[in-house]
């Protein structure tokens, strides 16, 4: 999932030389993308096409190289356009909760993004951000949405909208690939219906369910199966297809395997066309290219291009979405595979009616997913295995790795815990820990960083991560530019500030990632609402990098008067004994604390003082309300944060590292980007010990009752 910042434009009115095709635009058109998938997902790269040739046929993209660099960048602008695409991945995200959290997340985005245009890429996206915007100012053009946009309350019909809402749905047709099917092998007679059961494939479904009730398709359907246990699934076809003459495959994105994970459409493909020997009927070209038999199909491609003609109707000729009828798009050609024709004894002629040919059945290719020798992974950790926040990148990234394939079961995770080395099927894996919590001078932490990097030179990995600020800072640059890429996670801010990236927007070297956007604002913005009282705040700080980026992020914040509270001190110690005597001084001066963050104090004898052992003192001795940086914090006792997970930026990281890996994608065009915020989270013990009662108006999202003091 991407977060994306830019820096304020000034727009001015849209104006054009001409209406129609290739219209001259004076000033650029600011539009944002929700696609509800990922950028891997076929169907999503066939509507990106289409879109991408519209917006260069309208005049808006003014050659091929800005189509290319969109595909990498996800943005674009020129003096005709601004374009942004943010992706929700919702075929690996299918939850409503994570679908729900990403929504709010983006609406935040759009927002500040300030678009004149927004459109919306398949149902996920359709429902959850359309419904954000339902009449605003902002135009809203659909692409994708299965059957009809009226079923999530975007228009009132499908001849007068009626909103802010218009676009490209999808008819799917189904009726004319089975009657494709019937010609091809005219003997079948009956047929069942394959499906996982997502969002998509329960529409699909249900339509072919309607048709059949309706008596309009050449055979009589007989079951229909709709799961995403990817072994029910095949049992299923196994079993059916002694029952029946014919499948339609409807939907198997949204298949998992008995330990959770996803399993590839080309996966199931594979299996499919391996073990089944009756025909099928499929919707879509990318199923036929896969290696399914025949389709009448719904052309992702059209979909995308009469989206963007829609929009330029929209922006350049005055159009208003309330009186223009959304509509479907021509039918694509009708295709076979004369591969699994063949597989099946079909001898293809003229007289089926055929428009198009696919050659080969792509899955029953030898594609190198992951090369035979095997790939190291280097992992280098800026702190030490028991320290809160690293724990919760681990959990991401170990969660991530099992279900990408870096790891091949339960037990290598278990015993990577363990033993920082693991040896899979496909990769060799290595962890270093920096320990530069507990050894924080600058000195010791460079002297670390020259021994790790003459150990990964020795290693020779074909990826590093580099989990936080101090293994990017100290590291990040001995690696710069080399022809190892580098994936960062959890760095403060923005990592262009340790040079190893240009921007966030073109990062130009061979180094991205995941970093952490801080939700300051958001966290102080709850603390308001639990305690309304507050006018001024100080901020109690280790000395550690991570404490001093808080810290100037927070400053800077007062300083442009985005948080309007009072700062009345700044503490930044590694003294314990110092720290202390400060707090308690201080909120005898101020209405609250931001705690920045505690994991590098020190006690006289010059030891680490433990952050569960600071807490302890703190809750004990301190009694005015705080907000803090680290989100364990809160669960440990402190009262609220807007938290910044570690667990989704282990996880993120792992898949731009698969990204880069597998897929190939560059690191110099690979935007480093932020996970989506977790949740608003306060303290039910903390709030009873200020003497503070919760209410559901404060916008509190998670309540938890542990803390340190239990």
């Amino acid at each position: 999932m991407k977060k994306i910042s830019f820096a304020v434009i000034v727009l001015s009115l849209w104006a054009l030389c001409s209406v129609g095709q290739g219209a001259e635009v004076t000033s650029p058109v600011r539009i944002i993308i929700v696609d509800s998938y990922h950028p891997a997902y076929q169907w999503s790269q066939d509507v990106s096409q289409g879109l991408c040739d519209a917006l260069l046929a309208f005049g808006y993209f003014e050659k091929q190289e800005e189509i290319e660099a969109f595909k990498s960048k996800d943005y674009a602008e020129n003096s005709k356009i601004v374009i942004s695409r943010l992706w929700m991945d919702t075929k690996r995200k299918p939850s409503k909760e994570e679908q729900s959290n990403t929504a709010k997340e983006f609406s935040l985005i759009i927002q500040r993004f300030n678009p004149d245009l927004i459109f919306l890429g398949d149902d996920n996206a359709a429902n959850y951000i359309g419904n954000q915007f339902l009449d605003t100012k902002i135009p809203i053009v659909v692409w994708g949405v299965n059957n009809t946009p009226v079923k999530y309350g975007l228009v009132d019909s499908i001849e007068t909208p009626g909103h802010n809402v218009t676009g490209v749905y999808q008819k799917t047709y189904y009726k004319e690939s089975l009657e494709l099917l019937k010609k091809i092998v005219p003997q079948v007679k009956t047929f069942a219906v394959l499906s996982d059961d997502t969002t998509t494939g329960r529409i699909h479904n249900k339509a072919i369910e309607h048709l059949d009730r309706k008596g309009e398709l050449p055979f009589k359907l007989m079951a229909v199966v709709a799961t995403t246990d990817y072994e029910v699934w095949k049992q299923q076809a196994l079993e059916l297809q002694k029952k029946v003459d014919a499948f339609f495959v409807a939907s198997s994105n949204g298949l998992k395997d008995d330990n959770g994970k996803v399993v590839s459409n080309e996966e199931a493909a594979k299996w499919y066309l391996a073990n089944i020997t009756i025909p099928e009927a499929v919707g879509f070209r990318y199923r036929v290219e896969a290696g399914w038999l025949c389709a009448a199909d719904d052309s992702g491609y059209n979909q995308g291009y009469e989206a963007v003609s829609i929009a330029h109707d929209i922006l350049a000729k005055g159009f208003r979405p309330a009186s223009y009828p959304p509509r479907a798009p021509k039918r694509g050609p009708l295709m076979v595979n004369r591969q699994r024709a063949k597989m099946l004894g079909i001898t293809l002629s003229k007289e089926m009616g055929i428009e198009e040919y696919i050659e080969e059945a792509s899955v029953l290719k030898d594609p190198a997913v992951v090369p035979h020798e095997k790939k190291k992974i280097l992992i280098v950790d800026s702190y030490h295995r028991e320290f809160d926040w690293t724990m919760s990148i681990t959990k991401g990234f170990n969660a991530a790795m099992l279900e990408l394939n870096f790891f091949d079961n339960d037990q290598q995770v278990a015993n990577f815990d363990r033993n920082d080395f693991v040896d899979t099927s496909r990769f060799i894996i290595k962890k270093l820990w920096m320990d530069s919590k507990r050894q924080s001078s600058d000195g010791e932490i460079e002297a670390k960083s020259i021994i790790f990097y003459e150990q990964s030179k020795e290693f020779q990995p074909d990826l590093i991560f580099l989990n936080d600020d101090n293994a990017a800072k100290f590291l990040g640059p001995k690696f710069l530019d080399s022809p190892v890429p580098v994936v960062f996670c959890g760095i403060n801010n923005t990592p262009v500030k340790y040079g190893l990236v240009e921007s966030k927007e073109k990062p130009g070297h061979n180094v991205t990632g995941i970093y952490q956007s801080g939700y300051y604002l958001e966290s102080f913005d709850l603390l308001r609402s639990i305690a309304p009282g507050i006018k001024s705040f100080a901020i109690l700080s280790d000395g550690s990098n991570t404490a001093r980026n808080y810290t100037k992020a927070i400053e800077r914040l007062v300083e442009k008067k985005e948080l309007p509270l009072t700062l009345v001190d700044t503490v930044i110690t590694d003294d314990y004994a110092s720290w202390q005597a400060k707090a308690l001084e201080l909120q005898h001066k101020t209405d609250a604390f931001f705690l920045a963050h505690f994991a590098s104090l020190k006690d006289k004898a010059g030891n680490n003082v433990s952050t569960d052992e600071v807490l302890k003192w703190y809750l004990t001795h301190i009694i005015i309300p705080e907000t803090v940086g680290p989100g364990f914090a809160v669960e440990k006792g402190c009262l609220c944060v807007a938290f910044d997970s570690g667990y989704n930026q282990g996880y993120e990281a792992v898949q731009v590292g698969f990204d880069i890996l597998v897929n190939g994608l560059s690191p110099a065009t690979y935007p480093p980007r932020t996970p989506q915020r977790g949740p608003l989270i306060v303290n039910r013990k903390r709030a009873d010990m200020l003497g503070i009662i919760l209410t559901d108006q404060m916008g509190i999202e998670q309540i938890v009752e542990t803390s340190v003091l239990d």
